[in-house]
């Protein structure tokens, strides 16, 4: 499985990332936020997780920058530590 984007004006789609490139940040102490981070060659995508303890779901595209680095955010509850475990 893979993820991509079409290019507006060409209608040419370019591989993002796939499910097995996934890696894993469980984020740091300074306020860096969990992400998942996918590639494909030289591109990249970067999924930052945010906690929602409302059970709001968001998801949200930031934007490319650096070039060829994709950037979105996915608020859920699964998101915060535990948030979809079994009870």
């Amino acid at each position: 499985m893979s993820c991509c984007i079409v290019t507006v004006g060409t209608g040419v789609p370019y591989n993002l990332g796939t499910q097995e490139s996934a890696v894993w940040s469980p984020g740091s102490d300074s306020g860096e936020d969990p992400s998942v981070t996918y590639s494909a060659g030289e591109r990249k995508t970067i999924v930052r997780l945010l906690c929602s303890t409302s059970g709001e779901t968001h998801f949200e595209v930031i934007g490319e920058g650096p070039v060829s680095v994709y950037l979105f955010r996915l608020t859920h509850k699964c998101a915060c530590w535990n948030g979809c475990g079994s009870k």
